[in-house]
């Protein structure tokens, strides 16, 4: 009996023991499930830290593949607005707007021909007679010369300045009066250059864009004459204050005009960004420097706006600010960025349908007649508006953001993409304005900038009169000797 307790009580004691152990290892366990709780919520959060970050990488991946397609898209002059200065080396001719019409280059079959002809008088005549034979050597003067043909040579004569002296002087009446001559109006000064060299001064360097030095240079090597710089310039800054008048003319005459082509650019003086106006017409040209693009040079120059106008421009805002009778968005800079958005968004076929029926448009203006712009009831044109209209309500893919930004814009001037088929006397394009204000970029190539705004103010007033007299046929270099005969303010030293 006290055997089978002991036993029972050894017994007792290992189950304790076994007790004690399984507990040690449910703690252990239990121990381990905490841990592995607290790695499955660790791994939990940087699961979801990896998913925001991969989110995040997705739509920078967007952004940078949108941003590779722009720049193996690129702008230049023949797809956009950007100027042909800016154009990289070696533009393909294959970007022009201009469409292939089959024909070889050069002149076409039944093309009329144009050579050097000989004048009938010529200035002078040699003749050329041979004085012995070319095989005996026997003398020919005396036997009579027999005609066999004429050439002529054009050249121009060395060129010599001419002095002109003006005396003056004075004679006394009987009454007792004395009375004294005057000297002429280009005699301003003891010596002084006459109005023709002045107007050509002007001529070479707004028209011509010779640079001071270079024309210094020009007058010492092919008139002889020693100008220094300094007096090239005043005579250009002299000539613009005489050009003031007229100046201020074609601007008044501008306000009044059927139409109006307006644009701007950049322009660098001495090293800072400024800019160049146009408003122009057929027969005129107003260019102005200034150092706003701003709408308050539109209005400080035109306070009244242009009430009887047509305003044609590239839908730069300060534009649409100005009091019209309406305006005419430039189909040319539509035409180019229509084609940028066909090569940027290449699987959309909006901007090359939008793009015909702007070349449908263009072509329906070659055909029409004055009186015809006029019809309310002209079939081609309201096909043409309806076809705009119902281009214009189509939804375009929100990932082509350019051209969602692009429909937008044309949806807010609709009335103005068309209007040259209702105005006769509209042209569909700026282009007139963009080679007026163009001559201030190749001034600015070939001199580098302008030194300073009165330099890029005479410029522009003297190139304005040069346009304005090109259109009207006339001579550039004579307008220009007239304008420098007119009397000027001066301190008479002698």
């Amino acid at each position: 009996m006290v055997k089978e307790l002991k036993r029972l009580e050894a017994k007792v004691q290992s189950l304790k023991h076994t007790n004690s152990a399984q507990t040690v290892e449910i703690d252990k366990l239990n121990c381990c499930l905490k841990s592995k709780d607290i790695v499955i919520i660790e791994l939990k959060g940087q699961l979801n830290t990896f998913q925001e970050e991969n989110v995040g990488l997705k739509a920078r991946i967007t952004s940078l593949e949108e941003e590779l397609l722009r720049y193996r898209t690129k702008k230049n002059s023949s797809n956009s607005s950007i100027p042909p200065s800016q154009d990289p080396n070696r533009i393909k001719r294959t970007e022009s707007l201009r469409e292939c019409s089959g024909r070889k280059p050069g002149g076409q079959p039944g093309h009329e021909g144009s050579c050097l002809e000989m004048v009938a008088e010529p200035t002078e005549t040699i003749i050329h007679q041979p004085n012995y034979c070319t095989c005996c050597g026997n003398d020919l003067s005396e036997i009579p010369a027999e005609f066999v043909g004429k050439r002529q040579v054009i050249d121009i004569p060395p060129v010599t300045p001419i002095v002109i002296e003006h005396q003056i002087f004075r004679k006394r009446c009987r009454c007792g009066h004395l009375t004294e001559s005057d000297y002429p109006v280009e005699a301003h000064s003891p010596v002084c250059y006459g109005p023709r060299i002045q107007g050509l001064t002007a001529y070479f360097h707004s028209r011509q864009y010779i640079t001071f030095e270079r024309l210094r240079e020009l007058y010492i090597e092919v008139f002889g004459l020693s100008i220094s710089s300094g007096i090239l310039v005043e005579m250009v800054g002299t000539l613009a204050d005489k050009s003031k008048g007229i100046y201020e003319e074609i601007r008044s005459r501008i306000c009044v005009s059927p139409t109006v082509g307006a644009d701007e650019t950049g322009v660098n003086i001495n090293g800072k960004n400024r800019w160049a106006w146009v408003f122009q017409t057929p027969e005129l040209t107003y260019i102005h420097a200034d150092l706003s693009r701003s709408k308050k040079v539109v209005y400080t120059l035109f306070p009244q706006g242009f009430p009887q106008s047509i305003l044609v421009h590239d839908c730069w805002a300060s534009y649409f600010g100005v009091q019209a009778q309406g305006h005419q968005i430039c189909t040319a800079h539509l035409l180019r960025y229509l084609k940028y958005l066909g090569k940027l968004y290449k699987e959309q076929q909006w901007s090359q349908d939008f793009s015909s029926l702007l070349h449908d448009a263009l072509e329906l203006k070659k055909t029409l007649y004055t009186e015809d712009c006029g019809r309310e009831a002209l079939e081609q044109r309201n096909m043409l508006e309806e076809q705009v209209d119902k281009m214009l309500a189509q939804t375009t893919d929100s990932r082509h953001e350019k051209l969602t930004v692009f429909k937008e814009r044309m949806l807010k001037y609709r009335n103005y993409l068309l209007t040259f088929l209702h105005r006769p006397e509209a042209p569909p394009d700026n282009n007139a304005s963009e080679r007026a204000i163009r001559t201030f970029k190749v001034k600015q190539k070939v001199s580098g900038l302008f030194r300073t705004e009165d330099g890029a103010k005479a410029f522009a007033i003297i190139r304005s009169i040069i346009d304005t007299t090109i259109k009207n046929n006339n001579n550039v270099w004579e307008a220009l000797a007239l304008i420098a005969a007119m009397p000027v303010k001066y301190q008479d030293s002698s």
